[in-house]
């Protein structure tokens, strides 16, 4: 199967490698001198004509909100671009991708120049096909293919229909992370070549994935934008949508809007499409080039810049802030690292509600395990009809530690041909990869999901690490009892619990030895105010690992969450999880 934008869902910071950034930092200063920041910015007119002959007392630059001494302010000259042209067939209707072919073809046939190279890449392209050309009938070709699906949901392809799905409400999720996927790995190649660089999104806009459906570590608009400002590649939108322009955020074009204000590119609506892919070209022919050096030094750290023109009728567009260049203690710990692991494709499927993670540590590695029940679709209560799961977990050199079967983990029957409720198995330090392949009452196959787990190495245990903590739930003091005693209690997948039952929250710490972390836990409100903190109970099931008792009779219904924070010699690790009462 041919890996496409879906396979960058769970992509690490560090996937692809991250070349040195283009406008960044300057070249080669003194081994024992900081390199100097290098910020570009588009200044205009108050028509939209680029402004000349500034210089820096022209301008008020502030690093993390602290002024900057600039050092220097250059004029920049025409060198090579580089553009990636998306066409969000997804979020675009065909009426809109029929406008949009005429303008870009125009855009291929009189601006790009002979030394410029582009590619045009739609959400669902194999990812090989991102590659930089200067043929123009390629490009070309591409640009004709565009056709517009916004509202058309049937899948054209077996891969579509296992990636994205049928229900318009899943696909409208699954579509909009694609799209946002497909951003960040143009922006990290883009940022790999010489030459100024800019994306060109086609696109009316969507609403980004409700938070009760986007898994950790899935990309966000606010990842989409770390990676644009880590390699300094703005956004240029066209939106040829007829619907008029509005300021609510919770509109699909508020997304458009931020992308181009924290990337330093800028937005075209309908009426003004034409003029899109035109300005992009002259920006990348113009602007300045602002130098200074900050503070803070060469920490590896993002940080936010604020630019201001301070001649009058004068507006200045610049990204929302930069990677500092890594010290030379960090650049030679990036030179040691192995080459990059292939790319594979994740996805979390809304049929099932999944938990997995390490319970204790085992070794240099610890003990899994792996939980489901089913899940509630978007748009629904009523919970998926998925039946088992077929679960395979694999090693990143390919070792299968588990492979079998699995029923619901709450109301699974007992006996001779059951699947059993839980998978437990024990793995190494490294990247743990579990497949799941979901099946419904009839046994028909209703979805997949993959997804990978970080096994720490516990075996020196420096510096501190918390484990995800386990909640479980129970129904009466003689199985909290039981419970509590036993060091393999399974944890339910769902945070979704009665008022009449109480919570046994079991948390794993660990720290280098001689070095006992103290755990604790704290009651949040909706609001995230502290309620009380919980005590840890006397009695602990194994070696750090520690529990406590919350009962939820006393609590209203309603959402809550648990911080939990441990500290120790060799550091402090939190983590917050909600959950819900019912009546």
């Amino acid at each position: 199967m041919k890996p496409t934008a879906l396979a960058l869902l769970f992509l690490l910071i560090g996937v692809l490698q991250t070349p040195g950034q283009r406008e960044t930092t300057s070249s080669s200063p003194p081994a024992d001198e900081a390199k100097p920041v290098r910020i570009s910015a588009i200044v205009t007119d108050r028509m939209g004509r680029p402004v000349s002959n500034l210089t820096a007392k022209d301008f008020e630059l502030r690093d993390d909100d602290v002024v900057q001494k600039l050092e220097s302010v250059e004029a920049r000259k025409p060198q090579p671009r580089r553009v990636a042209i998306l066409l969000d067939e997804f979020h675009v209707t065909d009426a809109a991708a029929a406008k949009m072919r005429d303008v870009l073809t125009t855009f291929v046939d009189q601006e790009l120049r002979s030394d410029d190279l582009a590619v045009v890449f739609k959400p669902l392209d194999p990812l090989p096909s991102i590659r930089l050309t200067s043929d123009r009938d390629e490009l070309r070709r591409a640009i004709a293919s565009f056709q517009g699906r916004a509202g058309t949901y049937e899948p054209r392809t077996p891969l579509e229909e296992q990636t994205v799905g049928r229900s318009p409400a899943l696909a409208e999720i699954n579509r909009a992370q694609i799209v946002l996927s497909a951003m960040r790995v143009l922006a990290a190649r883009l940022g790999g070549v010489a030459g100024r660089a800019a994306i060109l999104l086609v696109s009316e806009g969507f609403v980004q994935t409700p938070r009760e459906y986007q898994a950790r570590a899935l990309p966000d608009l606010s990842i989409v934008e770390r990676s644009a400002n880590r390699y300094d590649v703005p956004v240029y939108v066209c939106d040829p949508g007829d619907e008029a322009p509005s300021d609510s955020a919770d509109e699909p074009q508020a997304m458009l809007r931020r992308v181009v204000l924290e990337t330093g590119g800028a937005l075209f609506p309908a009426d003004s499409v034409a003029d899109g892919p035109k300005v992009m070209g002259r920006d990348l022919d113009g602007g300045y080039v602002l130098s200074y050096k900050p503070a803070h030094g060469e920490d590896g750290k993002f940080h936010t810049i604020k630019l201001r023109v301070l001649r009058r009728n004068a507006d200045v567009r610049t990204r929302a802030g930069y990677v500092a260049a890594p010290s030379a203690e960090m650049r030679r710990a990036m030179r040691a690292r192995v080459e990059p692991e292939p790319m594979r494709m994740l996805k979390r499927s809304s049929f099932v509600d999944v938990w997995a993670g390490l319970t204790r540590a085992v070794d240099a590695g610890g003990h899994v395990v792996v939980t489901w029940e089913p899940g509630r679709l978007p748009g629904s209560n009523a919970k998926s009809t998925a039946s088992s799961v077929a679960l395979k977990a694999t090693t990143k050199e390919g070792k299968v530690l588990y492979d079998g079967t699995l029923a619901p983990v709450r109301g699974a029957l007992e006996g001779p041909g059951v699947p059993a409720d839980r998978a437990e198995f024990e793995a190494p330090a490294g990247r743990l990869q579990l497949d799941m392949t979901i099946f419904g009452e009839r046994g028909e196959k209703l979805d997949v999901d993959a997804r990978d787990i970080e096994v720490p190495d516990l075996k020196g245990k420096t510096p501190l690490v918390l484990l995800p903590p386990v909640v479980l739930a129970t129904r009466s003091a003689r199985e909290f009892r039981d419970v509590t005693a036993d060091v393999n209690a399974v944890p339910a997948p769902l945070r979704e619990f009665s008022r009449t039952e109480r919570l046994l929250i079991r948390v794993p710490a660990y720290a280098t030895a001689g070095d006992t972390p103290r755990v604790s836990v704290r009651l949040l409100n909706r609001l995230a105010q502290s309620m009380r903190e919980l005590d840890p109970m006397p009695d602990n099931p194994q070696d750090g690992v520690t529990q406590f008792d919350l009962p939820l009779a006393p609590l209203a219904p309603g959402d809550y969450f648990l911080h939990v924070i441990a500290t120790g010699q060799s550091g402090k690790a939190e983590e917050r999880i909600g959950f819900k009462i019912t009546g």
